[in-house]
């Protein structure tokens, strides 16, 4: 199982979806603080809420149709691979900008367990 992003948004985007999934309920108010964060990082060139939107849904399908699953959330192999995927598209100050905002986005509704597995597991990822 490969991915691959063509940008580096997708693969910023890509991971912080999963993210935005770990609790089985992706929020508004996730939806809008990961907009607010977002908007704030040069690569995405200011976005309006209508781009921002299309870009998040693109990449959510891309994660959740290309990477395996069990009930509904991928598994270990594709968080893998996702963050494997990730790690190439990414310059190594895009990967510290990605950990620090998915640190504040499992915060930004109250961190499960769930979230902060991952959340680990991004850190050693794309250290």
């Amino acid at each position: 199982m490969s991915l691959k992003f063509e940008k580096n948004t997708e693969a910023f985007l890509a991971v912080l979806a999963v993210v935005l999934g770990a609790d089985n309920a992706g929020s508004l108010e996730e939806r809008d603080f990961l907009f607010g964060k977002v908007k704030g990082i040069s690569i995405f060139g200011n976005p309006s809420t209508q781009d921002f939107s299309k870009l998040l849904g693109k990449v959510t399908d891309v994660v959740y149709t290309q990477l395996p699953q069990a009930d509904g959330a991928i598994t270990a192999a594709g968080i893998d691979t996702l963050l494997a995927a990730a790690k190439n598209a990414l310059t190594p100050d895009l990967r510290k900008t990605l950990v620090a905002t998915a640190a504040e986005l499992v915060d930004a509704d109250g961190a499960e367990a769930a979230e902060k597995a991952l959340l680990d597991k991004i850190r050693r990822a794309l250290a």
